[in-house]
């Protein structure tokens, strides 16, 4: 499966340089997506846009694919690099700031996309763990029953990726899924909450 990692936000409202570099708890964010994608065996490319060219070098000194696209916006951009790199099949797509993701919610997700045989995916969280922070919620949306918002990460099918797609909604319960880092209140609130939680799966310093 083809994995994006979408990078090319300048991080206007957390004003401390690309958000993808920001560093919790000693890593770059975009170190536990990758050491995610790492576990599963996924070499994911990484997207990046003008804006953001100090992660692009970032992924080059590493090894890492990337694709610089216009940066013209979120969609437009996953739509220019599946149709620059010719996929067809499941695309899995990732915010640079979720760094909450573990193996065990790709897993899942992976399991459920396959059982129900659609063509996309998309993953939300019970909208009351930000809430109950003082996070942000720009767009919350009722999912079984329970009001939750969008953890930025989802799966479509990339020959359709013009076409509105069959989809089912998955949710999460799990209050690490719910850190989506745009202000530095929610990166304060991140490095308490991980310092606490830190597990396994979460990058080493160094490691990547």
């Amino acid at each position: 499966m083809l994995a994006l990692i979408m990078a090319g936000g300048r991080g206007a409202r957390l004003k401390m340089g690309e958000k993808g570099l920001v560093r919790l708890c000693g890593n770059p964010l975009i170190d536990y997506v990758l050491t995610v994608l790492e576990e599963v065996g996924i070499e994911p490319i990484v997207v990046t846009t003008p804006r953001t060219p100090y992660t692009a070098n970032y992924c080059r000194v590493r090894g890492i694919d990337q694709i610089c696209t216009e940066g013209i916006g979120y969609i437009e951009d996953i739509r220019e690099v599946i149709t620059t790199v010719g996929e067809n099949g499941p695309v899995l797509i990732l915010c640079a700031d979720i760094p909450g993701i573990r193996i065990h919610h790709l897993t899942y997700l992976f399991s459920r996309y396959q059982n129900e045989e659609v063509e996309a995916c998309s993953v939300w969280v019970p909208a009351k763990y930000s809430l109950g922070r003082g996070s942000e919620v720009p767009y919350c949306q009722d999912i079984g029953g329970v009001s939750a918002v969008p953890a930025g990460l989802n799966i479509l099918l990339g020959e359709k990726v013009d076409s509105v797609q069959t989809e089912i909604s998955v949710l999460i319960d799990d209050p690490a899924l719910t850190f989506n880092i745009n202000t530095p209140a929610e990166l304060k609130d991140a490095e308490a909450f991980f310092s606490l939680t830190k597990d396994q799966s979460a990058p080493q310093n160094g490691l990547l």
